[in-house]
């Protein structure tokens, strides 16, 4: 309807619509940017510069039409088309900036889809680092073997920026504390039995696999449960990788220890080689520093063959190695052992 409108005063544009020299698309961009023109054109030149940027749209997408409109004041009226570019350009960023807004739903299935609008100085600095660590996560994904669409990387580069944000403790208080993650898992699922953990946030099911990871490098509350799943008694929460071990893993590690991995210390996780949920210690000798994507990667699935898994150790000088699935870029029946090169050099 506000096209319609919109074409009713602009014939130029209306015609050519009708006659399919113009896409709807087309349409929509000439039309929004006649009406930021400025208020010094006659009618005369409003109509030169619509037919002309009519005539662009013959090799000009949406996009690129709505960037001729300042182009077209300085052939129709050279004079003003300085001032002209100025105001447009002040108007436009005005109404990007009352028109910006982040929303998002979840999904049936919990899934959370976002949808958003950023003026272009905060929405193009996004996408630069978006994209600048979505490939260094594609090339490292296809190191290991792994296809990880450009979608994809888009999506977990943007939770690593989340994960970076929250990692540096700068994140705001909200409500009685700050905002974080909070997962409820049976102990004996956590150690291998088959099940499901809670997504206290929502009240959304979480694999066993992804409640390890998370609890790899977190604060963890032991309770005692009744059998209606009422809190009895709670212990003390303890941090894993406590600031000083984290401190001495950085030192060692330099980053994610993954090798063909860049990952820097702040974009990096603690793992335990032997997991704490079967026994393994909270120690130097038995912590790793690894990125999300290689953490996932290599967290030890108990309902799985050990084969086809990933395995890391520490090498005589105490530095991780790691070790492919059999068969994996090795002759049958044998692992491939590589390190990182900061450790090898």
């Amino acid at each position: 309807v506000r096209l319609a409108v919109q074409l009713d005063r602009e014939t130029e544009v209306a015609t050519a619509l009708a006659r399919a020299e113009l896409s709807v698309e087309q349409a929509k961009a000439i039309v929004a940017g006649l009406d930021r023109l400025p208020d010094d054109l006659d009618e005369g030149q409003r109509h030169a510069v619509a037919a002309q940027l009519v005539e662009f749209g013959q090799e000009f997408g949406p996009y690129g039409l709505s960037r001729l409109v300042n182009r077209a004041v300085e052939v129709v009226a050279p004079g003003v088309a300085e001032e002209a570019d100025r105001r447009s350009v002040e108007r436009l960023e005005a109404e990007q900036r009352r028109e910006r807004y982040l929303v998002w739903n979840r999904e049936p299935d919990g899934a959370v889809v976002l949808k958003g609008r950023l003026g272009k100085v905060a929405g193009t600095r996004l996408v630069e680092v978006l994209q600048a660590i979505a490939v260094n996560m594609r090339r490292t994904a296809a190191l290991v073997g792994e296809d990880v669409t450009r979608a994809q990387s888009h999506a977990d580069a943007l939770g690593q920026v989340v994960d970076h944000y929250a990692g540096c403790r700068k994140v705001p208080r909200r409500g009685a504390g700050r905002p974080r993650i909070l997962v409820t898992i049976d102990h004996e699922t956590l150690c291998g039995r088959l099940g499901t953990a809670t997504l206290v946030n929502t009240g959304e099911k979480l694999s066993a696999r992804e409640a390890r990871v998370l609890a790899c490098d977190a604060g963890v509350l032991p309770a005692i449960l009744g059998g209606d799943s009422v809190p009895l008694d709670v212990g003390r929460t303890r941090r894993l990788f406590t600031s000083t071990l984290r401190s001495l893993l950085i030192a060692r590690d330099q980053g994610c220890a993954f090798p063909g991995c860049d990952r820097g210390p702040a974009d990096c996780e603690g793992h335990h080689i032997v997991p704490w949920w079967a026994g393994g210690a909270t120690s130097l000798s038995n912590g790793v520093l690894l990125c999300p994507f290689h953490h996932h990667l290599i967290e030890p699935e108990p309902n799985a063959p050990p084969e086809g898994q990933w395995q890391l150790r520490l090498d005589a000088r105490g530095l991780p190695e790691f070790g492919s699935p059999v068969g994996r870029g090795a002759p049958s029946g044998q692992r491939r052992w590589r390190q990182h090169h900061r450790l090898t050099t």
